[in-house]
């Protein structure tokens, strides 16, 4: 559903992807607000202390992911974006078996072969 209203706003609305990041943040921020309150650990704060520079990172490189994801979805569509994630999980699969030797059973093999068609 968030994939279809990205498109919507992105196509319909005209949005360019950093506006649509910027009006999703707010919505997405709130959710893990909630989700934060609920499951609260004191020991977060510090772990945030010792690691912050992490955080700032990651920080930045979702951000990034972001914008390039609705990117793709203004320049593909849902669909094209969906594609394109079944593509890369197939890719990493196939690699996964070449690099480290991993055995992909045929149950495995006829369900990627039908998420493709």
């Amino acid at each position: 559903a968030r994939i279809v209203l990205g498109e919507f706003m992105l196509s319909g609305r005209k949005l360019d992807p950093m506006t649509y990041t910027a009006f999703m943040a707010p919505t997405c921020f709130a959710v893990l607000a909630v989700a934060n309150a609920v499951a609260w650990n004191p020991a977060v704060v510090p772990a945030f202390m010792t690691h912050w520079r992490l955080l700032a990172a990651n920080a930045g490189v979702a951000f990034l992911l972001n914008v390039l994801v609705a990117t793709v979805i203004k320049e593909l569509s849902a669909v094209g974006f969906v594609l394109t994630g079944l593509t890369k999980d197939i890719f990493i699969v196939v690699l996964s078996c070449v690099i480290f030797g991993e055995q992909v059973t045929h149950a495995q093999s006829l369900a990627f072969c039908m998420t493709l068609a």
